[in-house]
């Protein structure tokens, strides 16, 4: 009888802190909310197009504008006890005529992360049929602190990322969605709308 009752104690344990694993592209297909607890998980791989070292160089107007950026997955974060989930974080540096402006390498906080992925449409070339699956990511988006203001009050935004493969050479178009500051100016310093190469 003791037995018995230690293996319902075990059983009731292990029930309670299992997940259901959801694939993180259909993460809002579910309420994260509703018991079991989910773990939105990249098992498919979804993620593994944008992880990597991306760059953008302002060749045209400005050869001494450059920037990088490198993804990372992170697994199993935790979003307050309701649910767990795999997301995107990332480490950047932008130069500007020649002058580092950020560099975020050596940071511990990220600026530029989230776990929201799904399949776009190309805005570009309506006529295009073919639609790569699971090709678009959303993020949060900031940067560091900005001419000495306190990092709350920094301005954010939502960073819209398409991932592309043309001939051979892999893209993400880069877009800054954000609110213009009181000047009617974009409060950001690095370029809001960009065509980086992966390394």
């Amino acid at each position: 009888m003791k037995n018995i009752f230690k293996i319902i104690i075990l059983f009731i344990t292990i029930a309670g802190y299992s997940q259901q694993i959801v694939p993180v592209e259909s993460k809002y297909e579910y309420n994260s909310f509703e018991a079991p607890k989910k773990y939105y998980k990249d098992v498919n791989g979804v993620f593994n197009k944008f992880i990597g070292t991306w760059v953008w160089q302002d060749n045209a107007s400005n050869p001494t504008k450059s920037f990088e950026i490198t993804f990372y997955k992170h697994e199993m974060r935790d979003q307050g006890g309701i649910s767990y989930t795999d997301f995107i974080t990332s480490k950047f540096k932008y130069i500007n005529n020649g002058t580092e402006v950020y560099n975020t390498y050596n940071d511990r906080f990220g600026y530029i992360f989230g776990s929201t992925i799904y399949t776009c449409y190309p805005l570009t070339s309506p006529q295009t049929t073919l639609v790569l699956e699971n090709s678009c990511m959303e993020l949060h988006y900031s940067e560091p602190i900005i001419d000495g203001r306190p990092l709350r009050k920094n301005p954010s935004g939502n960073l819209f990322l398409e991932y592309k493969n043309e001939n051979n050479i892999q893209k993400l178009i880069w877009n800054v969605e954000c609110f213009l500051d009181q000047n009617g100016n974009i409060p950001f310093r690095i370029p809001i709308t960009m065509e980086l190469i992966k390394q």
